[in-house]
């Protein structure tokens, strides 16, 4: 489907941005979705779940689901893990910080947003208030994907490098759209919630032992729930939030603003940013993986005790975010920062074999053997780099003979280019399910959501979601 069919490509073409996107997230039709988006779209939620439920058995988990509780009282939508029976905002609230508690879940590679969690989590909660069917949802999903990772992409690499998470940001107008979606809203209340979502967008992110970037996705699909709220009750909203010539989303966040052909809505229903978004393989940074896949291959190679030193040529732009400061990279105080740090990461893939929850959240992060590799590794610039169009790793081990290993990643494992097979997705929602549910509701459960176009409602999805 193209934002501008259905007979009304004159009066679409001359509209604003949000009004176009508001068309399509109302009008999308399953018959619209290539296949290929398709599929991606239920694998990503399988994904996602499993990744909640894990989350669900963290200290994070546990504290966001008290604090919504406080919010107030209600029981249209469940909590992930818990099975608690909460507003629908504040159900948005918990599974959207579940989603993205552990950093586990998907990234859009070129737009740097992670997609599934806001969009989940609004679909979720606004399906079951609705009692949507489970073709609404996924339709919900799928336009709530497309429409952040659009959004995200016009302001790549801006965002990051002027502090904000597109995710935080974008991901807001995106659940909104899957919300208003399933709350029924005309095109005229969603276009005014949208325009409330340019003021609720924010999100900016900050190193540190706390919580915050975790809290974005959760809040954004939060914020989007109440966006729509009030634009159902009549509350207006500007329709130029993002080419607005003063104050619009873009002019404000990232100082330029967006034409032609760099519109959100261009190509909108033919060309699916969708596609792009990577799975993850490893419960670390996107920016890290390729180096994971690298280190992956040349372990073996060589032993460690002859290791001299080791170089990961890193993309300039992305050393204060996973290189910097190198002592709390090569020595983490905690398992969130030693997502966070190549060098760890790589020391953990070469004297493991393997990066998983385990490695970072069951077993000591001061085991002597992965802090002596990680001292003696080093991140350099990577002058080859072609991010944000790709996120590419390379390790390189100095031998104390003088020889020297080197392997090189454009792209890291679940991306596009080199995609997770089902199985891969499969076996991945196992083992961060079994965390919180029994196997047989973890098998089902990948049963019910890759035929999630097919269920009357939200419910036996949801009843096995409860640890």
């Amino acid at each position: 489907m193209n934002a501008t069919s259905s007979g009304e490509s004159g009066a679409l073409a001359s509209q604003t941005e949000s009004q176009k996107l508001a068309y399509f997230a109302l009008n999308l039709k399953l018959e619209d979705v290539p296949a290929d988006v398709l599929t991606l779209a239920k694998e990503h939620l399988l994904d996602v779940i499993g990744i909640s439920l894990a989350s669900s058995k963290f200290d994070i988990g546990e504290s966001v689901l008290n604090g919504a509780k406080e919010l107030g009282e209600g029981s249209q939508a469940t909590a992930i893990g818990s099975g608690a029976r909460l507003p629908p905002a504040s159900a948005a609230l918990v599974n959207g910080v579940l989603a993205h508690a552990i950093d586990f879940d998907d990234t859009h590679i070129g737009a740097i947003y992670h997609a599934s969690a806001q969009a989940m989590a609004a679909s979720f909660a606004a399906g079951q208030a609705n009692k949507s069917s489970g073709k609404e949802v996924l339709l919900a999903y799928i336009a709530a994907l497309e429409i952040g990772c659009r959004l995200s992409t016009v302001g790549a690499p801006d965002f990051h490098n002027r502090g904000f998470h597109p995710t935080a940001l974008c991901g807001t107008f995106a659940a909104a759209a899957a919300a208003g979606r399933l709350y029924k809203a005309n095109h005229q209340q969603l276009v005014w919630a949208l325009g409330l979502c340019g003021s609720q967008a924010s999100g900016i992110l900050i190193g540190g032992l706390h919580w915050l970037k975790r809290m974005h996705p959760g809040w954004s699909a939060h914020s989007a729930l109440a966006a729509v709220a009030l634009a159902r009750a009549g509350f207006i909203g500007p329709e130029m939030v993002f080419e607005a010539p003063k104050g619009g989303f873009y002019l404000t966040h990232i100082q330029r603003q967006p034409e032609g052909e760099k519109l959100p809505s261009n190509g909108l229903g033919e060309n699916w940013q969708t596609l792009g978004i990577a799975l993850k393989p490893y419960p670390c940074c996107h920016f890290i993986h390729a180096f994971v896949d690298a280190a992956l291959e040349l372990r073996g190679q060589f032993k460690l005790e002859d290791v001299e030193r080791i170089e990961c040529p890193l993309t300039p732009d992305l050393h204060k975010m996973v290189a910097e400061p190198r002592e709390a990279c090569i020595e983490p105080a905690i398992p969130y920062r030693a997502l966070f740090s190549v060098q760890y990461v790589v020391a953990l893939a070469l004297t493991r074999g393997r990066v998983d929850l385990a490695a970072f959240h069951d077993e000591p992060l001061n085991a002597p053997d992965v802090l002596e590799v990680a001292a003696k590794t080093y991140c350099t610039q990577d002058l080859d780099s072609d991010f944000p169009a790709h996120f590419p790793g390379e390790v390189i081990v100095h031998l104390k003979d003088g020889r020297v290993l080197r392997c090189r990643k454009p792209a890291s494992l679940g991306t596009q280019d080199v995609p997770l097979s089902i199985d891969a997705v499969k076996a991945k929602f196992m083992t961060n399910a079994l965390r919180a549910i029994p196997k047989d509701a973890a098998d089902t459960l990948i049963e019910k959501v890759l035929d999630i176009e097919n269920a009357e409602s939200l419910d036996e999805i949801m009843a096995l979601c409860i640890g």
